[in-house]
């Protein structure tokens, strides 16, 4: 029998229709909305990134030519009879220089490098050339000056870098270099076919540019756009800007969003269809059946979404992982091999370049360590000790370690602790260390005159010690309009190319962080160049249990004839290991994967084992159980440089005694080893 049309079984599936669609048109909207949104998030984001990538490009060109600068001033000229070879090596590792000279302090160039092309150059008199002022100003003003984009005497078109050299209070010359960054940006940009970028410098002229913009950007508000001061004494600023290149993102997802409003408009018909064909005939159970399907399959995709989520969390810590291993295993060889010279007899002269390899080498380490850190962090994986320490105590003992340092640059450290030392707390003293640590360095690193004062109170309310950290220098200070952000991930004082402190802006948002997760506080005051107080409160419970007493290890405990086996892929670190374990009077023993190892230690006798853990044909992990399926008693030690919580678990889950970590002190390895390498 057909069906008949009436206007009362019409109206519940018009009207549902009209809500439908209105439902539908707003969400659409909305949608539209919220995509042109993420795409200008995603603009400024990648902008961003882009930018301080240019950014710090061009400042490494400058750091290039200032540290030449400063080896000229240190050996007081002497280092110009390395002048070539110096020259060849910086164009070698900087693709951004075209070449280098020496403009002596009667403003003649008298070298260059290299010379093929640039013959024009030699012999130029500045005095009479247009630039002339504005090398003069700089000279006076001792700082490092840009150009504009210049047409150059010998040909082509650069930008010039001049830095002044000083030395027995006497201006001698300016070490000079072109500079065209387009090898550079190009390779900066490379797989960005989606942008287009555009760099112009003080004068408005367009020195690089990537792709061509779409005309439709400005309109959709999809640009990127930053400036940038390459020289404040003559006021020169770069501009910075990004958009989409002519490929028009945002109407691809306009018509993705088009697809999805359609979809709704089908939807909302089939639903009045429904319910009108529901109203007209006895078909429900059909229908309800149909929706059942559906919801199974949203069931479905929301079961595969957490799979891609999980895996998603499984690859960034895979990723960290790695990455961990393959920054910190060149790190140990580095650090090794420095500790093995250290040991032997050198040059003296050489020694003070040994010190400072040290040191860049254990700052460059700590950069590591403090990306880790904030990935533990931001990741949610960190985790706190349970220790039992005097907090007053951990305070005179970080300031009794950084006294030297403070002193040997010149200032005071005066520290006021109202304490009972006899009161203790659990709580992680690692966490809370390194918070005093980044506060005195901190301190230290911004501070030429005066010193340091350091406060401390404690007061007990309800069984919890409250307790009050001050730390005010008399350094430079920070300007008000960077107190808000101080706190924020590489926020720097100083930064530019006039930058004069190290750092990677890392510290205080460490330490912002780890109070934050210690329910703590910390505030800011400061006045520019006059300096800094950062005032921290934090709470700790109170306990009865006294901290265990750890007695330091002698360093001339006798390890000489014990019989150790190193596993590792990495003869570089294989042989920085090797030559630390013969300072010990240990006998070693090498091979280069896990499944050399299972055959080894079945072959052999030895005392330990170092195990490695990323290793190829067998990893550090499946060799272990396999030894432990044979040799219960054989002591494993995991060492590498992966330093992340799941392979230090898994090390320890598999059947290994302990897990050092890459890179390793002499001191340090000799301690640990003691706990397990014993004479009876």
């Amino acid at each position: 029998m057909p069906l008949k049309f009436s206007k009362k079984v019409l109206v519940l599936p018009i009207s549902v229709f009209v809500v439908l669609m209105t439902v539908v048109s707003i969400l659409w909207n909305n949608s539209v909305q919220e995509q042109k949104g993420l795409l200008m998030d995603e603009i400024q984001h990648t902008g961003y990134l882009r930018f301080k990538e240019f950014v710090y490009t061009g400042q490494s060109s400058v750091v290039a030519l200032e540290n030449l600068m400063r080896r000229i001033q240190m050996s007081k000229g002497e280092y110009f009879k390395h002048w070539d070879n110096e020259a060849e090596l910086i164009l070698k590792q900087n693709n951004s220089f075209k070449f280098i000279e020496w403009i002596d302090s009667s403003m003649v160039i008298r070298k260059i490098t290299p010379m093929e092309g640039n013959e024009a150059a030699i012999g130029l008199d500045l005095s009479k050339h247009p630039r002339r002022e504005e090398w003069l100003r700089h000279v006076k003003d001792s700082s490092t000056n840009i150009t504009s984009w210049v047409k150059l005497t010998q040909k082509g078109e650069a930008f010039l870098l001049d830095v002044p050299v000083y030395y027995d209070g006497t201006f001698h010359g300016t070490v000079t270099a072109g500079i065209d960054f387009t090898d550079t940006f190009d390779h900066l940009m490379s797989g960005m076919d989606m942008y287009a970028i555009e760099l112009t410098d003080d004068k408005g002229k367009v020195f690089y540019s990537f792709n061509t913009p779409n005309p439709n950007s400005s309109k959709d508000g999809l640009v990127y756009s930053q400036s940038y001061s390459v020289d404040d004494v003559d006021q020169q600023i770069w501009n910075f800007t990004m958009t989409p290149s002519i490929v028009d993102l945002y109407s691809e997802k306009r018509e993705t969003m088009m697809i999805f409003f359609i979809f709704g408009l089908v939807l909302s018909l089939l639903t009045s269809s429904l319910i009108y064909f529901y109203q007209s005939s006895r078909k429900e159970n059909i229908r309800f059946r149909e929706l059942n399907i559906k919801l199974r399959d949203a069931n479905a995709s929301l079961k595969t979404e957490r799979i891609k989520a999980e895996k998603s969390s499984k690859a960034k810590t895979e990723f960290v992982s790695n990455m961990s291993h393959e920054i910190r295993t060149p790190l140990n060889a580095i650090l090794g091999f420095i500790e093995v010279l250290k040991e032997s007899k050198i040059d003296s002269s050489l020694k003070e370049y040994l010190s400072l390899m040290d040191v860049s080498s254990k700052k460059l380490l700590l950069l590591v360590n403090d990306i880790l850190e904030i990935d533990k962090i931001e990741s949610g994986q960190i985790t706190f000790k349970k220790d039992v320490f005097s907090p007053s105590e951990e305070l005179r003992n970080i300031i009794s370690i950084y006294k030297p340092s403070i002193e040997a640059k010149g200032l005071y450290v005066r520290s006021e602790i109202d304490s009972d030392t006899k009161t203790h707390v659990i709580g992680d003293i690692g966490k809370f260390g390194q918070i005093l640590t980044n506060l005195l360095r901190n301190a230290l690193k911004f501070t030429e005159e005066g010193g340091i004062d350091i406060t401390y109170e404690e007061q007990i309310s309800n069984n919890y010690l409250n307790i009050s950290i001050g730390l005010k220098d008399t350094g430079i200070g920070i300007p008000k309009s960077k107190l808000k952000t101080i706190f924020d991930r590489f926020t720097q004082i100083d930064s530019g190319i006039t930058k004069r402190h190290e750092g990677s802006g890392l510290g205080l948002y460490i330490t912002y962080l780890l109070i934050e997760l210690l329910e703590g506080h910390i505030e800011v005051d400061s006045t520019e160049n006059v300096g800094s107080e950062f005032m921290i409160s934090l709470k700790f419970p109170i306990t009865e249990v006294q901290p265990e007493i750890n007695v330091p290890v002698a360093n001339d405990i006798d390890l000489s004839g014990f019989k150790v086996l190193i596993v590792d892929d990495n003869k570089i670190n294989v042989v920085v290991l090797k030559k630390t374990l013969d300072t010990f009077g240990i006998n070693t023993y090498w091979v280069g994967n896990g499944k050399e190892a299972v055959t080894a230690v079945a072959e052999n006798e030895y005392d330990l084992v170092f195990m490695d853990i990323h290793m190829p044909e067998m990893d550090g992990f499946e060799a272990t159980v396999e030894i432990r399926e044979t040799n219960k008693d054989i002591i494993i030690i995991g060492f590498s440089a992966d330093v992340t919580k799941e392979t230090i678990q898994g090390a320890k889950e598999v059947g290994m005694n302990d897990y050092f970590t890459k890179p390793i002190s002499f001191d340090k390895l000799r301690q640990n080893l003691s706990n397990y390498l014993v004479r009876v």
